[in-house]
C-alpha cells in the first residue's frame, strides 16, 4: 500500500511511484500492514559513520633512495688478465716439457738401435756389365761391405758401411775414429773373382749441399785389390760423382783407404756411394 504525501491518496498498486493526481512521489502507507516474503525483504543498508568517511586512506611509504656502492678490489688480488696470462705461461711450459721428453726419448732409442760393427759383412747393391755370352746366373753378384770403424748413430741416422752400396746418395758411411780418419777404410767383397773396369764414387755426404760442406770429403784415397795391386786416386773438391777407370783388374775385393781429406766443420769423413762396373 502506497500513500501520496500531498493529497493523502492511497494506492494498492505497489508498482506505482508517482501520484496520479499531483505527481508527488508516493510513500508507503505506515498504517498498512502487508505480509512480505523473505525474498521481498530488502537488505539493510549500513550508513557509514562520519569518522569512516573523513578518515584518510593510509598510503604506502615512499621507497628509499638507492645509494651506489663502490666495490674496492683488495691490493694483491689477481685480475682476469693476470690469471689468463699465468695459465698461458703454464701451458707453454708444459708443451716445452713434453717436447723435451720426446726428443730425449727419440735420441735414447736411436742410440740403443743396433749398428753394423766394423769389419762385419753387409749385403749391398749389385751393379755390373753382363756378358751376353754367359748365363745370367753367372753375372749375379752379392757385394758385402765392411769398414775399419763406424760413427755412432745420431737421432735415428746410421752411418754403416752398407750405406755406401745401398744406391741412395742421402745415406753415407762415416768413419768413427777421432780426427779426419786418415788410414780408415771401406772394403767391398764380391764373393768371387770378377773383372773390374770402373768404380763410381760419391766422395762426401751427398744428403744436401749444406751437409756435404759440413762433413770432411775425400781428397786422396788408395784403391787396393785382392791381386796385391793398388791405385792412388785424387778427387776435386766438388759435389759431383767421380768415375775412376781402373782398366781391367781381376779381383775378389776392393778396399778404399782414406789418404787425405778436404776439411769441413765436422771432423769426420764420409762416403755416400760406391758402385762398380765389371764383367764376370
Amino acid at each position: 500500500m502506497k500513500l501520496c504525501p500531498q493529497c493523502k491518496r492511497t494506492y494498492s498498486d505497489d508498482s506505482l511511484r508517482f501520484c496520479l493526481d499531483d505527481g508527488s512521489i508516493l510513500d508507503r502507507d505506515p498504517n498498512a500492514t502487508l505480509p512480505y516474503t523473505p525474498e521481498q525483504v530488502l537488505p539493510r543498508r549500513v550508513k557509514a559513520s562520519p569518522e569512516a568517511v573523513t578518515r584518510p586512506i593510509p598510503q604506502a611509504p615512499a621507497p628509499l633512495p638507492l645509494t651506489p656502492v663502490n666495490v674496492v678490489v683488495p691490493a694483491g688480488s689477481s685480475s682476469p688478465v693476470l690469471t689468463g696470462g699465468v695459465i698461458v705461461i703454464a701451458l707453454l711450459l708444459l708443451i716445452l716439457a713434453v717436447i723435451g721428453v720426446a726428443f730425449v726419448y727419440k735420441y735414447w732409442t736411436a742410440s740403443q738401435s743396433p749398428t753394423v760393427a766394423a769389419n762385419s759383412p753387409t749385403p749391398a747393391h749389385e751393379s755390373g756389365i753382363v756378358d751376353p755370352a754367359k748365363p745370367a746366373s753367372s753375372a749375379a753378384l752379392q757385394i758385402k761391405a765392411s769398414a775399419s770403424s763406424v760413427r755412432y748413430a745420431v737421432q735415428g741416422n746410421t752411418y754403416d758401411p752398407g750405406n755406401a752400396v745401398d744406391n741412395n746418395k742421402k745415406t753415407a758411411w762415416i768413419e768413427g775414429v777421432d780426427g779426419p780418419g786418415i788410414g780408415e777404410w771401406l772394403r767391398f767383397d764380391f764373393g768371387r773373382e770378377i773383372n773390374l773396369h770402373r768404380i763410381v764414387i760419391l766422395p762426401g755426404y751427398f744428403k744436401s749441399p749444406q751437409i756435404w760442406a759440413e762433413e770432411n770429403r775425400l781428397a786422396v784415397a788408395t784403391l787396393q785389390f785382392s791381386d796385391g795391386s793398388s791405385q792412388r786416386l785424387t778427387f776435386p773438391d766438388r759435389m759431383e760423382r767421380q768415375v775412376i777407370d781402373v782398366g781391367a783388374i781381376k779381383t775378389r775385393w776392393v778396399r778404399l783407404v782414406i789418404a787425405d781429406v778436404y776439411s769441413g766443420t765436422d771432423p769426420d769423413t764420409a762416403v755416400s756411394e760406391v758402385t762398380f762396373e765389371w764383367e764376370p
